[in-house]
């Protein structure tokens, strides 16, 4: 009798162990503890983890001591990198990797109780919010400025949604990600564009080093391209439209509508 209760104390400390441990996973693992966020911006079964990694940071560290008192310090911090595949609007299979790094980097910047820090969940939405403005950026590319640039053309350019006035704060991601159309196959650039959530824009730059490669006339017709790109937008996004434009020295173009004043404050 007495050895079966030792065996039976024994598996239940396993068992409590176990759980901690499976506890423990699941709050770190970010797409199993935010599935449903996943699946809201992805579309359920539209996106799967492909795997994971733990990497040392170069960017913050922690403080550590021995168990034995005697040697104590600082050491690099841990994050944590997941690679999902999904497919985009276009029904292309992508890869985007989503990390905790910028949540830790953010933590050992802000206490506990701070107005800046991160939770686990603004802090994803911050990571899919990237991958957005990406997303938005490249149908942008696909179905505006494809109608008047070659395709080498388009490469030379980085088309993308993004924002004045620094870092939006942590509230606004919890705001963000209630928004209807913050999935990344159904949102536009005009969402962002006219959303009061925060002051958006977008962001047309050419690469130099792309252009020169170009042929003189492909480089001659690009540049002579700005005032037919700022009427595609305008026309796109009629009073919301606002956008920079860089083509190269000397055709630059920026245009706000009236989003002057655009932004909430949290």
């Amino acid at each position: 009798m007495q050895k079966l209760k030792k065996i039976g104390g024994i598996a239940i400390v396993l068992l409590i162990v176990a759980g901690g441990f499976m506890i423990y996973h699941y709050f770190q693992t970010w797409p199993l503890r935010f599935r449903s966020d996943l699946n809201a911006f992805f579309g359920s079964g539209n996106w799967e983890q492909v795997s994971s990694e733990t990497k040392e940071s170069m960017i913050y560290t922690v403080y550590h001591s021995s168990s034995d008192g005697l040697r104590s310090g600082e050491r690099a911090g841990k994050f944590h990198e997941w690679n999902l595949v999904f497919r985009n609007r276009y029904g292309e299979e992508e890869l985007w990797t989503i990390s905790d790094h910028t949540m830790k980097i953010n933590h050992s910047d802000h206490m506990f109780l701070s107005s800046e820090r991160y939770s686990a969940r603004e802090a994803l939405t911050l990571e899919l919010m990237d991958l957005s403005l990406y997303a938005v950026g490249d149908q942008v590319k696909r179905e505006l400025l494809a109608e008047i640039l070659t395709e080498q053309e388009l490469e030379c350019l980085n088309v993308y949604i993004s924002y004045r006035d620094g870092n939006p704060p942590p509230k606004f991601y919890s705001r963000l990600r209630q928004e209807d159309w913050f999935t990344v196959n159904q949102l536009s650039a005009a969402d962002y564009l006219e959303t009061d959530l925060y002051d958006f824009y977008l962001e047309i730059q050419a690469y130099d080093y792309k252009v020169e490669k170009l042929s003189a006339e492909e480089q001659s017709h690009l540049m002579g391209s700005l005032g037919r790109i700022e009427g595609i937008l305008r026309n796109a996004y009629g009073e919301y439209a606002d956008y920079e434009i860089y083509l190269g020295e000397g055709y630059r173009a920026e245009f706000s509508g009236n989003r002057a004043d655009a932004g909430m404050s949290f």
